[in-house]
């Protein structure tokens, strides 16, 4: 079974004594990137989990499919939204990957 919400970060809301409620950081799970002295770790470290979580989702997905032609799940709802949520990473990890493309681009275009 896959879970939607496998890579996504919650995010905590807190209020201020005016009533008003702004989004606080993302609370990170253990072991993501976060050394013990409180220091994120490096760039790299954080994309490579990205990836691996990608990786996890379409691997799932694939197995959620190979259950259903199999026959041994009954639900095709569930396989489909499989498909569905591993479709949506890997396109947003694609447009993450050209839109870092363009920046390097655009960086390495400027005079100094």
């Amino acid at each position: 079974m896959v879970r939607i919400d496998s890579g996504i970060q919650q995010l905590t809301t807190s209020g201020a004594a005016s009533g008003a409620s702004s989004i606080a950081e993302p609370q990170r799970p253990a072991g993501s990137g976060e050394r013990a002295d409180g220091v994120a770790g490096d760039f790299a470290d954080l994309l490579r989990e990205a990836l691996a979580r990608v990786n996890e989702t379409q691997q799932a997905a694939d197995a959620a499919v190979e259950r259903v032609a199999t026959g041994q799940a009954d639900d095709l709802h569930e396989a489909i939204i499989a498909l569905e949520t591993a479709d949506l990473t890997l396109r947003l990890t694609a447009q993450v990957a050209q839109r870092g493309v363009e920046a390097y681009k655009e960086i390495s275009r400027m005079q100094i």
